[in-house]
């Protein structure tokens, strides 16, 4: 397997653990019933938590544009070390944004986003070249 496609292993993983941590913190705040139950009435998760359920959210977002930059470089047969750096790139950064959306100052987020986005920028443009 490439080292590429162990970024993607890596960030399957990440997710898992967001999800998880997600939703531990969400449940410890409104509680297993409401969890547990139908969730009619809409709640969010508030403060400390709601930052990680946010980072998660945030990681469900991006992730799509990471699986198709990835599938287009294999299927075209043009990964490369583009590909490689962009994929960890992506992973790093990633894993960077999410202490740094729950306790980082102001600023710190958006660029380890703008770094993610670059990754996927990098994996992208092993087609070209």
């Amino acid at each position: 397997m490439t080292a590429d496609l162990w970024a993607l292993v890596a960030a399957i993983l990440l997710a898992v653990v967001q999800l998880t941590l997600s939703s531990v913190l969400t449940l410890r705040q409104l509680g297993g019933s409401w969890v547990a139950g139908p969730r009619d009435e809409p709640r969010e998760v508030t403060g400390m938590s709601g930052r990680f359920v946010r980072a998660h959210r945030n990681l469900l977002e991006i992730f799509p544009q990471f699986l198709a930059a990835l599938f287009l470089v294999h299927a075209a047969h043009a990964a490369g070390s583009l590909s490689i750096i962009g994929a960890w790139l992506f992973v790093i950064a990633r894993l960077l944004y999410v202490p740094a959306y729950a306790f980082g100052p102001v600023g710190l987020r958006p660029i380890c986003w703008l770094a993610a986005q670059a990754g996927i920028f990098m994996i992208v443009a092993d087609l070209f070249v």
